[in-house]
């Protein structure tokens, strides 16, 4: 039997709180859907949510690309270097989100998404090799034509984030 000096503790005494403790960090991380309940992470689901975030960063980097062409093609040829130096950046830029989109295998679900992931950000790409070409020959009709294909690109941009499978943003 129990010896005066021993204390014996139950095993529930400890299992019960470790158990509570993790119960509670998995319903406060786990991923919830529109109705805020929690997700249940099977591989198929867990790459769907994978991808979805990539894709919400994607969308979120082809808006800056976006922002970037704009403000090239408002400025004027005055600095030509600098300018210059800015539009290679941003088609760098828009080099690596395609890297990074096609380094990323789609779910099977997701595979009309990244078809569109993949057509927007060529048409940025293309966008930007049209505003570099203005600079190197800043006439009016090339600068027309990267507006024209910039206002393209936000267009295709626009439509793939109306896609339920894209987080909405308000602009």
């Amino acid at each position: 039997m129990n010896k005066p000096d021993e204390v014996t503790i139950s095993i529930w005494v400890l299992v019960i709180p470790a158990l509570a403790i993790l119960l509670g960090i998995g319903w406060f991380a786990s991923p919830r859907d529109i109705n805020n309940r929690p997700l249940l992470l099977l591989p198929d689901v867990k790459a769907v949510e994978e991808y979805r975030r990539l894709a919400n960063h994607w969308r979120d980097e082809l808006r800056l690309v976006d922002g970037e062409i704009a403000l090239i093609l408002a400025g004027n040829t005055s600095d030509l270097f600098s300018q210059s130096r800015q539009a290679q950046n941003t088609l760098e830029h828009n080099l690596r989100i395609i890297q990074e989109i096609d380094r990323h295998d789609a779910p099977a679900t997701l595979i009309g998404l990244q078809e569109e992931l993949k057509l927007v950000s060529q048409s940025y790409l293309e966008s930007s090799r049209l505003a570099l070409r203005w600079l190197s020959l800043p006439d009016q009709a090339n600068h027309d034509k990267a507006q024209n294909k910039l206002v393209e690109s936000r267009n295709m941009l626009i439509d793939m984030e109306a896609s339920q499978w894209l987080e909405k943003r308000s602009p």
